[in-house]
C-alpha cells in the first residue's frame, strides 16, 4: 500500500456526512446539545447489541422527536419522563410525541431500549477504493465489531450534536474503545465492561471492539493506548513512542493538545479512520514498518485540525489540505529539502493527471473525497495552498496563525477565512486577496517561459523573456532562477496577467533560467513535466486491457482484481488477436503480458528489457515465477494514449501483486516478487517549459 494513498485514504472527519436521515415535520427542532446516558452490550457470537439509552434533552417547544435508528432494530421500550408514550418506529425513525403539559421548554428524559443485529459483510482480500469503509457502516462477530456513527446503533437525535456518557458490556476480554475519556474498565463474573465519557459534543460516536490486547503509557498527562490483537502486540511498543513523539511535536507547533487521550486501534478488516482521541487502523496497515513514521502523524494532526477545530462544510473543509500539509508534507520536508521538493511536485503531477482541464472544483465547495480527483484537490491543493500562504508570511507569522485559530475554534467550526484572518493578523498583511483567488475558484494557473534570449554587452549578459499564464491568471510571485558559469541569482517576478515582460542581468554566462525551481506554487503542469504513472492508468476514460498470446491461461486469472483495483471493473478486456490498430486508436491500452506485436512497446525506458519470461530493470533480472512486472510507459507512437503492462511471470504471481498495484499510484514501475514490492521508481520527466538552456555558438548549457 503506498503512503500518498493509504495517507490520502486515512481519514473522516467527525463522520457527520455518515448523518443523512430526515425528520418529518413537525419534528424536533434543532438542539444545540443532547446528552446521551448510554449502556450497550455487544453478543459477537450472535452478532447482536442490546442497549438502553437515557437522553437529556430540551424540546425547545416541539410536540413530537424523531430518533434515528438502525432499521433493523427492535424497539422495547420507550419512556418520556418515566411515562410511556404511544411512539412508532419505521423506516430507521423513532417517532415520539410530546406530553402536552407545559414542559416542552424544559429538558426532558427519554429512555429507550432496543436490540439491533449487524451483519455486514466484511471484505476479506479487498481491492484498493476511495471509500475506507468499503461499505461496511456496522458489523458486530467474533472477530471484532466496528460501529461508524451513521451505523444507528444508538438513537440519535437529527441534526443534534450530543455528548455521552457509555458503559459497554462485552464477553470476558473483549475490549471497547470510542472517543473521550476511559473512566475505567474491567472484567468480572465473565463480563468485560469500560465506562467512557465524552464531554465534547459529537454529531455522531463510533464503537470499535474485539479480543484486544491493551498497552499504555503516560505522555505529558495525556494517556495513550494501543489496543492491538494477540498477534500485532510486538508492535505496540513502536506505536506508543511515535504517538508520543507527535503529541509533542505538534504540541510546540500547534498548541495544547484538546483530548483526554489517544489511542491506536486494530481493525480486522483493512481500514484508516481518524475519529476523535483514536485511530481505527486495520491489520494490513498497522503492520507495514512505514506506518508509525507517517501516516500515524497524520491521523495525530487531525487531533487539531478536523476533530479539534471542526470543519464547515459550506464553506469548504479545509481540513484535510492543512492536516497534509503539518504532518505527510511536513515530515518530507523536515527530512531533507530534495524531499519537500519531490513531494510538492508529486502534489502537483497528481493534480495534472487526475483532475482534467474543465472538471476542476474550488476548495470552497470540496467536503470529502470520493474519487482520485477529488482527493487531488481537497489533500493536494489545500495543503500547496498552506504551503503558499506560508512562503508569504514567513515561518513564524504562519505557525503563529495556526496557533491562533486553535486556541480561537477549537471545538468550533473554523472557515478559509479564519486562517486568512489569523494569518493577516500574525503577519500584518492583507491575505484575504490571496486566500479568495485560490479558494473561491476552480483550476490552476499554466506557466512558461517564452521568448528568453540572452547577449552580452558593456555591463555583462542581459536577459530578456516573457512569462506566460495560460487558463485562468492568477495574482502570483513567481520565483526565478538564473544559473551563470559563476553563480546562482535568485528573485521574484510578480505576474498578473497572460503575459508578464522581465529583463534580468548577470555578470557571467548564463546558463539556464528556471522559473518556479523548487515547485513552491500551486499549478497545473506540462505535459511534458508529467511521467507516465499508475494513476495515469487509474485516471483514463478511454482504457482498454488487452491479453497477450503469450501469457499462459493460468495467469490469466486475477486480471478483473487487477482492473477493479485500477478503478476499471468495467473496461474491456480483449485477446491479442481482437486487438487490432483501428479498434485501440484512440484509446489507453493496458497490456496483460508482452504482446507479439511489440511496436507498442519498442521504445521501453533506459535500464527496461522485457520478454515474456523474464525482465530487467536497472541491471537487475527478474526471472522467477512469483516475479511480476506493472509499468506505464508513458505515449504510444503517433498519439496521446498511454501504454501500460502487467507481466506477472507465473500465475502465482498475479493475484498477490495485482491486489497492491492501485496503491501505488504515483510510480511509473513497480516490481514484486512472492507480493511483496521489490523495485519502485518513476521514470524521469522529458523537460519543462519553465526551464530555458541557453546556447551559444553551438554549445549547450548543461
Amino acid at each position: 500500500m503506498g503512503k500518498m494513498d493509504l495517507k490520502s485514504s486515512m481519514t473522516i472527519v467527525a463522520m457527520a456526512c455518515l448523518f443523512l436521515f430526515g425528520v418529518a415535520a413537525p419534528a424536533l427542532a434543532v438542539s444545540p446539545v443532547v446528552h446521551h446516558n448510554l449502556v450497550v452490550t455487544l453478543y459477537p457470537e450472535g452478532q447482536r447489541l442490546t442497549g438502553t439509552d437515557t437522553l437529556e434533552l430540551t424540546p425547545q417547544g416541539a410536540t413530537r422527536m424523531t430518533f434515528a435508528l438502525a432499521r433493523q432494530a427492535r424497539i422495547i421500550d420507550v419512556s418520556v419522563d418515566g411515562k410511556a408514550p404511544p411512539f412508532t418506529f419505521e423506516d430507521g425513525r423513532l417517532h415520539i410525541p410530546l406530553p402536552r403539559n407545559g414542559l416542552r421548554h424544559a429538558e426532558i428524559t427519554v429512555a429507550v431500549s432496543y436490540e439491533v443485529f449487524f451483519r455486514d459483510a466484511v471484505p476479506k482480500n479487498p481491492v484498493h477504493t476511495e471509500d475506507p469503509s468499503y461499505g461496511v457502516t456496522g458489523v458486530i462477530s467474533s472477530e471484532g465489531t466496528f460501529l461508524l456513527p451513521g451505523a444507528g446503533w444508538y438513537p440519535a437525535l437529527h441534526e443534534s450534536t450530543s455528548t455521552f456518557r457509555l458503559r459497554v458490556r462485552a464477553p470476558a476480554g473483549y475490549e471497547a474503545i470510542t472517543a473521550g475519556k476511559r473512566l475505567s474498565r474491567g472484567t468480572e463474573a465473565g463480563v468485560t465492561s469500560s465506562l467512557w465519557d465524552i464531554k465534547h459534543a459529537l454529531p455522531g460516536l463510533p464503537l470499535s471492539a474485539g479480543r484486544y490486547v491493551i498497552r499504555e503509557r503516560d505522555v505529558q498527562g495525556i494517556a495513550v493506548y494501543t489496543y492491538f490483537f494477540p498477534e500485532d502486540d510486538n508492535l505496540a511498543e513502536r506505536y506508543l513512542e511515535a504517538t508520543g513523539h507527535y503529541l509533542n511535536l505538534y504540541t510546540d507547533l500547534l498548541g495544547p493538545y484538546p483530548f483526554d487521550k489517544f489511542a491506536v486501534v486494530e481493525n480486522f478488516f483493512p481500514t484508516g479512520y481518524g475519529f476523535r482521541s483514536y485511530t481505527l487502523l486495520g491489520g494490513t496497515v498497522i503492520r507495514l514498518p512505514f506506518i508509525p513514521e507517517t501516516s500515524l502523524g497524520h491521523e495525530v494532526a487531525h487531533s487539531w485540525w478536523g476533530n479539534g477545530v471542526l470543519v464547515d462544510d459550506e464553506l469548504g473543509n479545509w481540513s484535510e489540505g492543512l492536516t497534509t500539509y503539518v504532518a505527510d508534507y511536513l515530515f518530507k520536508e523536515r527530512s531533507s529539502a530534495a524531499e519537500g521538493r519531490a513531494y510538492r511536485l508529486n502534489i502537483l503531477r497528481d493534480y495534472t493527471a487526475l483532475v482534467p482541464p474543465g472538471e476542476d472544483l474550488a476548495l470552497e465547495t470540496f467536503t470529502r473525497r470520493f474519487s482520485l480527483s477529488t482527493r487531488a484537490v481537497g489533500y493536494g491543493k489545500g495543503a500547496m495552498v498552506f504551503h503558499m500562504a506560508r512562503r508569504l508570511v514567513g515561518d513564524e507569522a504562519f505557525w503563529n496563525g495556526l496557533k491562533a485559530v486553535f486556541r480561537a475554534k477549537c471545538f468550533q467550526r473554523a472557515s478559509w477565512d479564519d486562517f486568512a484572518m489569523a494569518l493577516g493578523r500574525s503577519s500584518g498583511c492583507n491575505l484575504k486577496p490571496f486566500f479568495r483567488q485560490w479558494v473561491t475558484r476552480p483550476g490552476a494557473p499554466r506557466l512558461a517561459l517564452e521568448d528568453v534570449e540572452a547577449k552580452e554587452d558593456r555591463q555583462g549578459w542581459k536577459i530578456t523573456g516573457v512569462l506566460t499564464q495560460q487558463g485562468p491568471c492568477y495574482d502570483l510571485e513567481v520565483p526565478l532562477r538564473l544559473e551563470t558559469a559563476g553563480a546562482q541569482i535568485a528573485t521574484k517576478l510578480s505576474s498578473t496577467g497572460r503575459e508578464t515582460i522581465f529583463t534580468l542581468r548577470c555578470h557571467t554566462r548564463p546558463q539556464r533560467l528556471v522559473a518556479d525551481p523548487d515547485v513552491d506554487l500551486f499549478r497545473r503542469l506540462d505535459p511534458s513535466e508529467v511521467p507516465p504513472t499508475v494513476n495515469g492508468v487509474k485516471a483514463s476514460k478511454s482504457l482498454v486491457a488487452v491479453v497477450a498470446r503469450s501469457l499462459p491461461p493460468k495467469s490469466r486469472q486475477g486480471f478483473s482484481r487487477l482492473l477493479e483495483g485500477l478503478g476499471h471493473e468495467k473496461t474491456p478486456l480483449l485477446l491479442e488477436d481482437e486487438a487490432t490498430p483501428s479498434r485501440l486508436k484512440g484509446h489507453d491500452v493496458l497490456y496483460m503480458g508482452v504482446p507479439g506485436r511489440r511496436a507498442p512497446l519498442a521504445m521501453l525506458p533506459k535500464g527496461l528489457a522485457i520478454s515474456p519470461d523474464r525482465f530487467t530493470l536497472n541491471g537487475v533480472t527478474y526471472d522467477g515465477p512469483e516475479d511480476a512486472l506493472f509499468t506505464v510507459l508513458g505515449h504510444s507512437q503517433g498519439g496521446d494514449q498511454l501504454v501500460g503492462l502487467f507481466l506477472p511471470l507465473s500465475a502465482k504471481a498475479v493475484p498477490r501483486a495485482a491486489r497492491k498495484i492501485s496503491h501505488y499510484g504515483k510510480y511509473s514501475y513497480l516490481v514484486f516478487r512472492k507480493g511483496i514490492n521489490a523495485a519502485k521508481g518513476i521514470w524521469p520527466a522529458a523537460t519543462s517549459p519553465l526551464i530555458h538552456r541557453f546556447t551559444f555558438k553551438g554549445i549547450s548549457s548543461p
